[in-house]
């Protein structure tokens, strides 16, 4: 009883291993996927420019 106890434990844990593994792993090439398409178009867009919009009161 004690050996099938520690054997479902340990396969127990180790599937989870693999499963939180695959899931970031999985998370990280759609990340990774996401960030390289968006860097061609960025080449094409024109350089954004911080204007400011606003004139602040000074003394207030």
């Amino acid at each position: 009883m004690p050996l099938i106890l520690c054997f479902t434990v340990a396969l127990s844990v180790g599937i989870g291993v693999l499963a939180a593994y695959a899931a970031v792993f999985g998370i990280l090439q759609a990340c990774g996927r996401a960030s390289q398409q968006q860097l061609r178009p960025a080449e094409i867009r024109p350089r954004l420019l911080l204007v400011p919009t606003q004139n602040h009161a000074s003394g207030d």
